[in-house]
């Protein structure tokens, strides 16, 4: 008896397709066979067109409904005039002509781009190196609790670090106490451009790591073997393998850093003190002037510098990316330790750490003004925290929309996955860049644009606004995640399903669903550590009785200067480790529910 069934489906194509291409029984009567699959195979791409729409419907229209429009009214509104006391004039360049004539906003747009490269740079340097060192870490236990360490500063809000570097680069911060014990006068940081490049290099830094990260361990370890061989000195083999080979990882990290440091708002505005001022500030600026124009203008022209480096950035990226091992990698780098590895990574986990350990102490200072080491120790500040109007109804709100984006970024970016993935079909490629084009945009820029958005059709902002531009914000990233866990997902068990006579739907659900769960779950802590600690997004999107956590901590640190933030900022990374805890203790038991089951 021959099997008819195919060995082998055509990655991308559905159950449905699946069903459709199988050869028909031998000796059948009527057309001949290539004439009869046609047919049938056109139905089933049709059918499979059909419910790929229908599940990116929902992600795309929740795009045109909020970004694209938001977009186009931020170019609507960039040709009108700003006319204090009075109707803005339209249909003019004059806004355009201010902000790209005026020598004081080229040097914003200098600034910008200066930080920019800072940042990036620093952060190249400073991540490679980390990498490497992790990666030569023998014991994989300790290179797990380094990687630990470096990512802290994911969990740490984003409001929470530029806090802790007040603290420290103070003019009684930590620092200049620490100088002043070995006889050093005290250093000038804080409010000039050093301190926005150190809170910011500490922030992307594992973004960076990452990415360099895996291009290290993708590389052929045999590589080095034969350099070695040869006579290779450490350095040329690394001049000549190391680097080269693990550039695509390096690009990356460096891509995705230049474009949130020039969209960077909190650290340039709060630790910056005036004289840094960038797009994201002067936008912020100006709608407090209520010149909108002015502000499109200027939220524009950081779309277009975010758009531009991107593309260079993916120029060179494709350029590295020809230059490949030659073959498959058959034999991973094997870490091997270096001389120095211990100083660099205590000087690194120090430069994670320290900033989070510094808020906590402060949190339980005696004394309102900041001052190292506290006087003494107390609890004041946690109970004024709670005293303080509107900072329980902001947990709720940051609570709320947090849980709600999560959901809701998982169930839109599951069935995104699910349609590029499994239903590739023609204007794939060009829906999903579409779908990934939120993550070129700046932050700052996009919620102003929501903003405007808004108030042109005469609505008012709210936390509802808040989720559906969060949401537009982290389905990119959920997308990203489940597409890689749905192209490891074992395909043959919908299959079988399928002939067994179970729908596609439900064979989805019984075979690829459990595989597919455990990223389905931390894409969800992803989505809601991203929205609850986000600031520049929600910034302009929110209302005075309507705040989160960390916008709340923004306005009460331009009006206020003592502990209290620092008691909240300790009391939001305590949150948000018992939310990535609770998600791995949930990741391990469906794990363990898997295996059960197999």
């Amino acid at each position: 008896m021959t099997d008819d069934r195919p060995q082998r489906t055509p990655a991308g194509a559905g159950p449905v397709t699946a069903l459709a291409e199988r050869p028909a029984a031998p000796g059948t009567p009527g057309r001949p066979a290539a004439a009869r699959e046609g047919g049938p195979q056109r139905a089933a791409r049709a059918r499979n067109r059909r419910t790929s729409l229908l599940l990116l419907a929902p992600s795309l229209v929740l795009l045109l409904a909020v970004f694209a429009f938001a977009v186009e009214t931020l170019v609507e509104y960039s040709f009108q005039k700003y006319e204090p006391g009075g109707t803005n004039i339209t249909g003019t360049a004059a806004s355009w002509a201010k902000v790209l004539g005026g020598s004081y906003y080229w040097s914003v747009i200098w600034q910008t781009v200066q930080v920019g490269l800072l940042v990036t740079v620093v952060t190249a340097v400073v991540g490679y190196l980390t990498a490497l060192a992790l990666h030569h870490i023998k014991r994989t236990a300790w290179r797990n609790a380094g990687y630990a360490v470096v990512f802290s500063s994911l969990i740490f809000s984003g409001i929470a670090s530029v806090y802790a570097w007040q603290l420290l680069l103070g003019q009684e911060g930590f620092l200049n106490s620490a100088l002043g014990l070995v006889g050093v006068g005290p250093v000038h940081l804080l409010y000039e451009k050093p301190a926005v490049v150190i809170a910011l290099v500490h922030t992307l830094l594992p973004l960076v790591v990452l990415p360099i990260s895996s291009s290290l361990r993708q590389i052929d370890g045999t590589l080095a073997e034969v350099a070695d061989d040869f006579g290779a000195s450490r350095w040329r083999t690394f001049r000549t393998i190391t680097l080269p080979l693990s550039a695509p990882g390096l690009i990356a990290g460096c891509q995705l850093t230049f474009a949130l440091t020039i969209s960077s708002f909190t650290a340039p505005s709060m630790l910056g003190g005036g004289r840094v001022a960038t797009l994201s500030t002067t936008v912020y600026s100006l709608v407090g002037t209520t010149d909108f124009p002015a502000a499109s203008v200027c939220a524009l022209v950081l779309l277009v510098l975010a758009i531009v480096s991107t593309g260079i950035f993916v120029l060179v990226q494709r350029r590295f990316a020809e230059a490949d091992q030659g073959g498959v990698t058959v034999s991973p780098s094997e870490p091997k330790g270096i001389r120095g590895l211990g100083v660099w990574m205590a000087l690194v986990y120090a430069f994670q750490l320290v900033p989070a350990a510094i808020v906590v102490i402060s949190s339980l200072s005696s004394v309102s003004y900041g001052v190292w080491p506290p006087p003494g120790f107390s609890t004041r500040w946690y109970t004024n925290l709670f005293e303080q109007e509107g900072v329980t109804d902001a947990l709720v709100g940051s609570l709320w929309i947090g849980a709600l984006v999560a959901v809701l970024a998982v169930v839109l970016g599951s069935a995104g996955a699910v349609a590029l993935v499994r239903y590739r079909f023609r204007g794939s490629g060009s829906i999903q860049s579409a779908l990934f084009s939120p993550v070129v945009v700046p932050k700052i820029a996009f919620g102003f644009a929501v903003f405007m958005l808004l108030a042109r059709l005469g609505m008012t902002s709210g936390r509802w606004a808040v989720v559906l531009a969060h949401t537009v914000a982290t389905v990119p990233f959920v997308i990203v995640l489940l597409s890689a866990a749905l192209s490891r997902a074992d395909r043959t068990l919908d299959y079988a399903a399928v002939d067994l006579g179970a729908r596609p739907l439900t064979a989805f659900v019984r075979a690829t669903l459990p595989q597919i769960a455990p990223a389905m779950l931390v894409s969800g802590v992803f989505a809601f550590l991203i929205s609850f600690n986000e600031v520049d997004l929600s910034i302009f999107l929110l209302n005075s009785d309507q705040q989160t956590l960390p916008v709340w901590m923004f306005t009460y640190l331009n009006n206020y200067q003592d502990p209290t933030p620092a008691a909240l900022s300790t009391l939001m990374t305590l949150m948000s480790v018992v939310v990535v805890g609770l998600g791995a203790l949930a990741l391990r038991l469906t794990q363990r529910g898997r295996r059960l089951t197999i």
